[in-house]
């Protein structure tokens, strides 16, 4: 069996080791698991679009959304985010991505949040005089390769891609455990004229945060994608999730691009139907703005949240 065939029936067996865990999804489970933040994102991009953004990877935020982009990545992608939630609660994201030719694309990525202090009480509740300050971290490297065998059909051009990840939490005690995500993205093919592709990943996967005598399971994800270019400029995506601790919802994102000499303006639009219902009438609504110029890219997206106010999201892009 050559390189290439050998390389994609591992892949392959590796994506779809995840389809058992969808045997342990059930409604009985929504708010049972820990290490929330793992599911708040990456890139002011793909928040602007809904989080729409399972087959539209390509660029250092893969490591997040499906490592399969990281193989479409050309050259070097670095990317930082920074968003603003009620209660002045901060999260950060630092991505990077570098192909490697041949011989894929590398990347790695840095999740961080943290929250205002907050005054220690005893079993009756009295304050203790002390203060904790809970925050969370995840670590994550991941790898990508795309296929290039005109022998294999539909696969040539497809991307693979997984990511190992580290996830410590500290709120009085600290907890940390191990991780991994698997990533599909297709090679375009024609629907009425249009490239299309389809993506699959699973998140999360294994590992559980115990603190003392309790254990959490990280809040494991599967994202079924797909990405329509409905002109050069005009792009549709729809991700269906399916997470373990809540029910399945959809993502619809939508972004049109205006080039110019040295640049490109963007405007995107998206709808998440996990959060339809829970703080307002324009909750699972977001918008998005994004400009490059030359190699850099700022972006910006914001998401109503009823009575809770608004999130914020800030995103600074570098291709090179």
């Amino acid at each position: 069996m050559r390189p290439t065939r050998r390389f994609l029936a591992a892949a392959a067996a590796l994506t779809l080791a995840a389809a058992p865990a969808r045997a342990g999804f059930e409604t009985l489970d929504v708010g049972t698991t820990g290490a929330q933040f793992l599911e708040l994102g990456a890139g002011a991009r793909a928040e602007g679009m809904g989080g729409a953004y399972g087959a539209v990877v390509d660029d250092a935020d893969s490591i997040y959304w499906n490592p399969a982009g990281l193989a479409r990545i050309q050259g070097h992608s670095a990317s930082f985010m920074a968003e603003t939630l009620p209660a002045g609660i901060n999260y950060e994201y630092m991505g990077y991505g570098q192909s490697l030719g041949k011989m894929g694309a590398f990347g790695a990525g840095i999740q961080y949040l943290t929250q205002p202090g907050i005054d220690q009480t005893d079993v009756s509740g009295t304050p203790t005089g002390s203060t904790f300050h809970p925050s969370d971290l995840a670590a994550s490297v991941g790898y990508g390769y795309m296929v290039h065998n005109e022998d294999l059909g539909i696969f040539d051009g497809a991307s693979f891609g997984a990511t190992v990840k580290y996830v410590q939490s500290t709120i009085t005690r600290t907890a940390d455990t191990f991780a991994l995500d698997v990533g599909f993205v297709s090679a375009p093919f024609s629907v009425f004229d249009r490239d299309v592709r389809l993506s699959y990943g699973a998140q999360n996967l294994g590992g559980q945060l115990k603190f003392q005598a309790a254990s959490d399971p990280l809040p494991q994800n599967l994202r079924f994608g797909t990405s329509m270019g409905l002109t050069d400029d005009w792009l549709l995506a729809l991700d269906l999730d399916e997470p373990v601790n809540n029910q399945p919802y959809a993502a619809l994102g939508t972004e049109y691009r205006i080039d110019f000499d040295g640049g490109q303006f963007a405007l995107r639009g998206g709808l998440n139907s996990r959060s339809i219902g829970q703080a307002g009438s324009f909750d699972g609504l977001t918008l998005g703005l994004g400009a490059k110029f030359h190699d850099i890219g700022f972006d910006y997206a914001f998401a109503p949240l009823g009575v809770l106010g608004m999130t914020n999201y800030l995103s600074l892009n570098y291709s090179f």
